[in-house]
């Protein structure tokens, strides 16, 4: 019996494997260069399908100077918010693969090449993890991601790959991620209750199920900028967005891993993960006006969930939060001009 996955491999499919998914709201004059990149790819058996949350803007007239037969276009009446928008895409996607790329972020045109490719070798993989660029918007600045020094292009074991990203050795994004259709729509989705963290929460627990692809190298671009959705959050929801996530990766190891050591190496690892990052969201609360009062309430607070944190990182937390705001705002400043800054 011939799976579906095989089957793409054979001359004359006509339904795609790949759907580049593309969620928008209110950004016709980014959309249209994200588009340009998703239909600029070179493998052939893909769809790129927007939905549009009933954006205000000229969005409407961008999507109609689109002819391209492979772009597919829904669109909501109203506007159901960002993650459902997302479930929205899910559920009308057409491909035995999806990747989600919002309207800001850029995708290589040899993304669905090279992860087509690692499914070849091994069919129903829970996904593809290639690694992007970080661009900051308000810089116009873009720096290349951190590649891993101990796993090369290839298949790999998912709690590996996994754990390249926890540890950070890799720069992973939800635009560089193809994961397969059929077990995201099995596993719920993007869960609508983690609005900061559901892009990991999404891809992160399927390396825990087996075998999934690695390809080391920039495949797309992220941007990040403070008008997103997620920085108009509290630092309070910040944080317990991550606590959430470390808890899910952690429940989904004790399931799926076998291997009590690697188990325990997964849970630890996504704990001091998201402990990190949460101290960096707490620096990042300082540095945009919060008190150090303030600051340190919010920390004493989730202090449960800062354990395994590095002395160097909590110095440099230490330091943020008793460095007086127009010193920081200055070190900033000269820190950023310097001319090997990227971001």
């Amino acid at each position: 019996m011939q799976t579906v996955a095989n089957h793409n491999f054979r001359a004359g499919r006509d339904y795609p494997f790949v759907t580049i998914a593309i969620p928008t709201y209110n950004r016709a004059a980014l959309l249209k260069g994200c588009i340009a990149s998703a239909l600029s790819q070179t493998y052939p058996h893909f769809e790129v399908l927007v939905s549009n949350n009933a954006s205000p803007d000229d969005t409407v007239r961008v999507l109609g100077s689109f002819s391209d037969t492979r772009l597919r276009v829904i669109s909501q009446e109203t506007n159901i918010g960002l993650l459902p928008n997302w479930n929205a895409c899910l559920e009308n996607s057409k491909g035995d693969y999806i990747v989600f790329v919002s309207d800001d972020d850029r995708v290589m045109p040899w993304l669905l090449e090279r992860s087509a490719a690692l499914i070849k070798q091994q069919p129903q993989l829970s996904s593809v993890i290639t690694l992007s660029n970080l661009h900051a918007a308000s810089l116009g600045r873009t720096r290349p991601p951190r590649t891993s020094r101990l796993c090369d292009t290839g298949i790999r074991d998912g709690a590996a790959i996994l754990g390249a990203f926890l540890t950070d050795q890799i720069t992973v994004n939800m635009c560089g991620v193809v994961m397969r259709t059929e077990l995201l729509r099995e596993r719920g989705g993007i869960p609508l209750d983690l609005p900061h963290t559901a892009d990991v929460a999404a891809w992160a627990p399927l390396l825990l199920l087996g075998k999934a692809g690695l390809i080391n190298e920039a495949c797309a671009t992220y941007t990040y900028h403070d008008d997103s959705e997620t920085a108009r959050l509290g630092v309070e929801k910040l944080l317990q967005d991550g606590r959430k996530v470390a808890d899910l990766i952690a429940q989904t190891a004790e399931v799926h891993v076998q291997d009590p050591q690697m188990r325990k190496t997964i849970q630890i690892q996504a704990r001091r993960c998201f402990a990190r990052r949460g101290l960096i969201t707490l620096s990042d609360y300082r540095k945009s006006g919060g008190s150090i009062q303030e600051t340190l309430n919010v920390a004493w607070q989730f202090r449960h969930d800062l354990h395994g944190i590095s002395l160097k990182a909590v110095l440099r937390f230490v330091a943020v939060t008793f460095c007086p705001q127009r010193l920081a705002a200055r070190l900033r400043r000269l820190r950023l001009s310097a001319p090997e800054q990227l971001a």
